[in-house]
């Protein structure tokens, strides 16, 4: 997965965020949010900011292998003009920035303190490392780039690692492929039906019950 082409957004995805913060809200007490394959950030950050406006005390631990891509995250320092697509593109919204970035020169803006200081990185290999305990587990569009078996080992240490009340978040590129005929064909990570269920959205996966 090194050196792979980096698509991330702020907030892909937006009808999934509210699902995600009703589960967490109901956990009761501190949470844990997984943020893997965090590329350059801002599916964390995104995270953190959902944390911060729903009151919810909790923590995100974002991983990825490539340490350049790590190192940006933790700068927290986002193109302005790039801000401003997604503002455009309904993801931000204008007073989401205004309240969690402060600028840094003319042409970026950083995260906020508040929110950046909710965020751990590391480095973490999934399918190679042990996935780390938490309520909510975003791991979307990167099962693509593992091996079969990487896959199964993987979806087995997230069941793991995940609380049984959690939620495995995919990606829409998790679920398909492209056939033989060069058509879109359904797919999904190896064993994941074998430990997960879907649940109120297509991309939001439940555990099944440990025996």
């Amino acid at each position: 997965m090194k050196g792979r082409r980096i698509v991330t957004e702020w907030f892909r995805v937006p009808a999934v965020w509210p699902l995600l913060a009703a589960r967490l809200d109901r956990v009761g007490g501190p949470v844990t949010v997984w943020s893997g394959a965090c590329g350059t950030g801002e599916e964390a950050y995104s995270a953190a900011i959902l944390l911060e406006e729903q009151g919810i005390d909790g923590e995100v631990y974002a991983t990825d292998v490539d340490a350049p891509n790590l190192a940006t995250a933790r700068a927290g320092v986002y193109d302005r003009a790039a801000l401003d697509r997604e503002v455009a593109e309904g993801r931000l919204t204008a007073a989401q920035v205004a309240r969690y970035f402060e600028p840094r020169g003319r042409h970026h803006l950083r995260v906020r303190r508040s929110v950046r200081d909710r965020v751990e990185f590391g480095m973490l290999r999934l399918g190679a490392d042990p996935a780390p305990e938490c309520h909510a587990a975003l791991l979307r569009n990167v099962w693509r780039h593992l091996s079969l078996e990487a896959q199964r080992i993987g979806v087995d240490d997230v069941w793991d690692a995940l609380d049984p009340c959690g939620v495995l978040l995919l990606g829409g590129g998790d679920l398909v492929r492209v056939g033989d005929g060069g058509g879109v064909v359904p797919t999904e990570p190896r064993g994941l039906s074998v430990r997960f269920r879907e649940a109120e959205h297509s991309l939001i996966w439940r555990p099944w019950r440990r025996r």
